[in-house]
């Protein structure tokens, strides 16, 4: 029973780990695209390089609900989805198609035509 209890705490310490790391890795996806000249391949790769850290598997990540950036988006939306059932080893038997969902949203730093040039 003490085995039992000793791995249940891995496994939920490791899930805790992945949905931190998760929320990192929204908000700094988000902030790599934030900036003038960002771009949404920027940010996912961003994203996917810190869920690499502790090899997380099979990660979904989506900027502006999939429509992407543009010179005229106000916000960025990040959002990151990880399956447990690929990234757990016991918790897949009790939690059948369970995520954990993450989503970070930023103002973007683009112009958006407030500045008026004296003359």
């Amino acid at each position: 029973m003490l085995l039992v209890i000793i791995f249940a705490c891995i496994e939920f310490a490791r899930l805790s780990l992945i949905r931190n790391l998760a929320q990192d890795a929204a908000y700094f996806a988000a902030r790599i695209a934030m900036v003038p000249g960002g771009t949404s391949a920027e940010a996912i790769a961003e994203a996917n390089r810190i869920l690499g850290i502790i090899n997380t598997q099979n990660a979904a990540v989506t900027i502006n609900n999939g429509q992407g950036l543009s010179d005229s988006s106000s916000e960025v939306r990040v959002r990151i989805q990880v399956p447990v059932d690929d990234n757990a080893l016991f918790v897949p038997m009790f939690s059948r198609g369970r995520t954990i969902e993450t989503e970070a949203v930023m103002r973007t730093e683009r112009y958006d035509g407030f500045f008026q040039a004296s003359q």
